[in-house]
């Protein structure tokens, strides 16, 4: 079933996205989504290698200041609002490059938008579509989401003005245009003549790639503070790929399996929401089985399938082994990748709808990660692990006031040389 609906133009994800989370919040504009696809597709994904690098370059200075790195005991911290910023800080340049990258202002509206946001969906939800319009003006949460687009265009857009300006003038002397390579300038690019609201642009495309990593990233720590026998493997695999390879390469993250096979496994064992492949039926569809869809219907695939106890899809599901896809990619290297979807693993959705920034994800969790292991020790308190994850309407959400006990250390390489 998962196959027959993953590519049918009648089931539509783009109108499904705007009944379940409300087009007040996330303005899915057809058009805005054709160049939000464009931007990360194409333009993102040619210039991944760099972007990687260069996020790797910011890794250790954020991570540094984020976490107590002086102290030379255990401290407690709380790592679920640390997540968010983390992801937002180190894909700040690839999203609207320099020097708006270094703007606190702008990197604390991109945090809490993304926050705030999620929150103005749980409460719109609850209101039948045809209120929606009306009721966004009278909750609070809108209010805020309001005042911070309102804020990022103070920002945003006199950048852009200013890089309108360069090309005038390179234009006018003959000379060579000035290009960015940043997102802010691809959506100009893949958008053409037609019009775009690059500021609102720039925050949904924010928040839906700082949901998606920092809620991945908090997932896998907990799993592997949680389960401390692989902290020094994962260790022992960064710091030799790094010395092979030289640096944060294509390659480099590609032999980094062992933490491919951690974050896929985390994963399956926690998915951020019950719920994945939504569609709306845009005309009447009948299904395989016989099922007959009406127009307007929604459909999805639960996700208990990829985790919960008696999944047919893996052997011992309730168990979180991160060997679980190294072994699995000894028969089948490019299935089993934390990017590949497929019909036994769809975290990132399934088919030519799957979640388009994922290799951009993947890239940026490992190499947070890679530097939180090598730059601190990590345990829980004895008897204080992670709580089972709650579920609020269809979303996952795990326990955002655990702490975790850190330490720093003396990393075996220099990591910030690479």
């Amino acid at each position: 079933m998962i196959d027959e609906i993953r590519d049918d133009d009648r089931l539509s994800f783009l109108k499904s996205s705007q009944t379940v989370y409300g087009s007040e919040v996330f303005r899915a504009n057809p058009e805005y989504h054709k160049v939000f696809l464009a931007v990360i597709k194409q333009s993102m994904t040619q210039s991944l290698s760099a972007i990687t690098a260069e996020m790797a370059k910011d890794a250790n200075s954020v991570i540094k200041q984020l976490l107590p790195s002086d102290s030379k005991d255990w401290a407690p911290i709380c790592f679920a609002p640390l997540a968010p910023v983390m992801a937002a800080r180190l894909s700040a340049k690839a999203f609207v490059g320099e020097p708006l990258c270094h703007n606190k202002e702008w990197l604390d509206i991109s945090v809490m938008y993304t926050v705030n946001a999620m929150q103005a969906v749980q409460r719109i939800r609850h209101w039948p579509p045809f209120l929606r319009p009306i009721v966004q003006y009278l909750l609070p949460e809108f209010k805020v989401i309001r005042g911070q687009i309102k804020a990022a265009r103070k920002i945003i857009e006199p950048e852009i003005a200013e890089r309108k300006k360069k090309i005038r003038e390179a234009n006018k002397s003959r000379k060579a245009v000035p290009r960015s390579s940043d997102a802010l300038e691809w959506m100009g690019v893949q958008a053409g003549e037609k019009p775009m609201d690059k500021v609102l642009m720039q925050l949904l495309t924010g928040l839906v790639s700082i949901h998606t990593t920092s809620g991945t990233t908090l997932g896998l720590m907990y799993d592997i503070v949680s389960h401390p026998e692989y902290i020094d493997s994962l260790r022992k695999e960064a710091i030799e790929v790094l010395q092979e390879e030289g640096g944060w390469t294509k390659t480099a993250l590609y032999k980094m399996k062992l933490m491919d096979s951690c974050l896929k496994e985390s994963q399956r064992r926690h998915p951020m929401s019950a719920i994945f492949m939504n569609r709306e039926a845009m005309q009447p569809v009948t299904l395989s089985d016989g099922t007959c869809l009406p127009t307007g219907a929604m459909i999805g695939v639960p996700t208990w399938p990829m985790s919960a106890s008696g999944s047919s899809f893996y052997s011992d599901p309730d168990k979180i082994d991160g060997h679980r896809f190294l072994h699995l990619r000894e028969d089948n290297d490019m299935k089993w990748q934390f990017i590949t979807t497929s019909t036994e693993h769809f975290g990132f959705g399934h088919g030519k709808q799957a979640f388009p920034g994922r290799f951009f994800a993947s890239n940026e969790i490992k190499v947070i990660v890679a530097h939180l292991l090598l730059m601190f020790d990590w345990r829980f308190a004895k008897g204080d692990e992670p709580k089972s994850l709650s579920l609020m309407d269809s979303e996952f959400v795990p326990d955002i006031t655990q702490k975790i006990w850190v330490k720093p250390r003396v990393p075996e390489i220099d990591i910030s040389s690479f």
